[in-house]
């Protein structure tokens, strides 16, 4: 098939890119800055081209012969947010799901697959959960055959949160991790983190599979695991004895507060309330009908820590 790929240069884009140039499918990505694809060694064999799905008029013909596409588009910067810039949710998932949307209509693409996120719903409280619960209704709504990919707390290389922890890990006698408080009582996260190559594995299968359009599916590790868990697991994988510090997330919020002021903040109070969030998912169906079957942390973290 000919498949495009939106956002296809960043971290959960390329790793799909990758998978399905592995099962012997025709990619383009699809970005603001399609030149940097050929500085990434692992979307070789796929073409580029300019799109951005804020920019319905910069859409144009850029789907024209595709049989399929995938959005997997993060705005810069993400997960924090900056309103003033434009960088937000909702511009990018549920409007620029609306652009891209229409354009493969006009185009006539058969098949849309959607990277969408765990605990997302169109009437969610939480801005994050919210955009992409209404850019899922726009798919559902479309017409056109859709997939719908949930991720818990997706890693792998490349990513820009466990390997955070794992860069603070080689330089520092402590590794601060930010926790939720009610009171003084800590709320522990409860995350089942997904090896990003499961996660394109499963877009893979898509569309090797006809029963796998129409319907959503969850992805996420087998194991439930607290952020302490997540972050011990990795220091044993990388054979690192370094001390957790706590750091209360209100605390945090006070620390980061000063860098909103920035064009492009490295992180925001809000930033920390999203990636403090539980991501619990049910992969009974990813595993009946897409055949996969998400590695556990460790074994995922076996398989690229000391890589580089």
């Amino acid at each position: 098939m000919k498949l495009v790929v939106a956002g296809g240069t960043g971290f959960v884009g390329r790793h799909i890119a990758r998978s399905l140039l592995d099962g012997g499918h025709q990619v383009t990505v699809l970005g603001r800055n399609p030149g940097k694809a050929s500085s990434i060694p692992m979307l070789e064999g796929a073409s580029a081209a300019r799109g951005d799905v804020t920019d319905a008029a910069s859409l144009q013909g850029t789907l024209d012969g595709a049989d399929g596409v995938v959005a997997a588009v993060q705005f810069p910067g993400y997960p924090a947010e900056v309103p003033r810039a434009g960088l937000t949710f909702d511009r990018y998932d549920r409007e620029g799901t609306e652009n891209l949307i229409a354009e493969a209509k006009r185009a006539g693409v058969e098949r849309y697959a959607y990277i969408s996120g765990a605990n997302s719903t169109a009437t969610a409280r939480e801005n994050w959960y919210r955009a992409k619960g209404r850019a899922e209704e726009t798919i559902r709504a479309s017409g056109l055959s859709y997939f719908i990919l949930r991720p818990s707390w997706a890693y792998g290389p490349g990513d820009r949160a466990l390997n955070t922890y794992a860069a603070m890990a080689r330089f520092s006698p402590a590794v601060p991790m930010i926790v939720r408080m009610q009171g003084r009582k800590v709320i522990a996260q409860r995350i089942q983190p997904v090896f990003i190559e499961d996660v394109a594995l499963a877009v893979r299968r898509a569309f090797e599979r006809q029963d796998a359009w129409g319907h959503s599916f969850e992805i996420g590790g087998p194991e439930v695991m607290t952020m302490r868990q997540v972050i011990e697991t990795l220091l044993e994988v990388s054979g690192k004895r370094r001390a957790i510090l706590p750091v209360p997330d209100v605390l945090a919020k006070t620390g980061v507060a000063p860098l909103s002021l920035l064009p492009r903040p490295p992180m925001t109070p809000a930033a920390i309330d999203f990636i403090t969030q539980d991501g619990l998912v049910d992969i009974t169906e990813l595993e009946k009908v897409l055949d996969v079957h998400p590695l556990a942390l460790r074994e995922g973290l076996s398989r690229y820590i000391g890589r580089g």
